[in-house]
């Protein structure tokens, strides 16, 4: 801007700027056109009133009564000075539109650089910002992707978790189910093996109704022989004590012969010498 008002002072500067009074023209006077230069300016040839010149002052003036030689003299001069005079005023007028010219062309220059790096500056900034947007974008998209990742692996484990807890108890239940059929089977077992032992004592029972019926017809038929003692057939008894009936079934030979005294003092079967694994009362009445 310096630069700009430096080059304003010289093109408007005294010797540049003439007086403002207009310039009389004569007619049909030839003018003088510098149409080299963009301005298209237009000067005369020859100028009337030489007082709109302040540094030109003529010398003598012409009488009336015709042109004296000092009169050719001072025109010639002046025609001289004008010439100088407007071949100056020329040049620095071309030189001062020069000066402007590349004034304004280093000018415009400077703000095509100017709005050339503020363009750029600008498209850095917006280039900036969008990266900046979209990275916080990518950012909370991995945030939640993470987050999902977590929940998903969460509930795999949830899942496997859950697998391994039903084979568990499918197990528990087929095992439960086992010893339910084992115990099932045990009861029917035990309850046909009591059938069998009430029909056996009550086969017994009958025998020995039927050999006292036989004793007491012989006895009626041999009335002499009183003196002899009757004998009985003695009932079923405990084959440890031989005292009370047997009401222990043995397991797991399932012979019936020990009572409820002596079940827990032995340890084996009188009857088949196999060891015992358990015990079962039964009530016979």
């Amino acid at each position: 801007m310096a630069v700009e008002a430096h080059h304003l002072r010289r093109l408007f500067s005294p010797e540049v700027v003439m007086d403002r009074e207009p310039i009389k023209v004569a007619e049909n006077q030839p003018m003088v056109n510098f149409g080299n230069m963009e301005t298209g300016v237009a000067m005369p040839l020859a100028m009337s009133g030489l007082s709109s010149f302040p540094f030109y002052s003529p010398g003598t003036t012409p009488s009336e009564s015709g042109l004296t030689v000092s009169g050719r003299t001072g025109r010639k001069r002046e025609r001289e000075t004008l010439s100088f005079l407007d071949e100056e005023i020329s040049a620095h007028f071309q030189q001062q539109m020069l000066d402007l010219d590349l004034l304004l062309s280093r000018h415009r220059e400077a703000l095509r650089a100017e709005l050339a790096e503020r363009r750029h500056r600008f498209s850095r900034q917006l280039a900036a910002a969008i990266e900046d947007g979209v990275r916080k974008r990518l950012k909370a998209k991995e945030d939640e992707m993470e987050r999902l990742r977590k929940l998903n692996w969460a509930l795999e484990e949830r899942i496997r978790t859950l697998c391994v807890e039903n084979q568990i108890w499918r197990e528990l239940a087929q095992t439960n189910e086992a010893t339910a059929n084992l115990l099932r089977s045990n009861l029917e077992q035990l309850l046909a093996a009591q059938i069998r032992i009430k029909e056996e004592h009550q086969q017994i029972m009958g025998d020995e109704a039927a050999a006292a019926t036989a004793d007491d017809a012989e006895s009626c038929c041999c009335g002499g022989n009183d003196d002899r003692e009757s004998v009985k057939l003695p009932a079923r008894a405990c084959r440890s004590c031989g005292a009370r009936e047997p009401t222990v079934f043995l397991l797991p030979c399932r012979h019936l012969c020990f009572c409820a005294d002596c079940d827990p003092k032995s340890s084996r079967c009188p009857i088949c010498n196999s060891c015992k694994s358990g015990s079962v009362h039964v009530n016979l009445s």
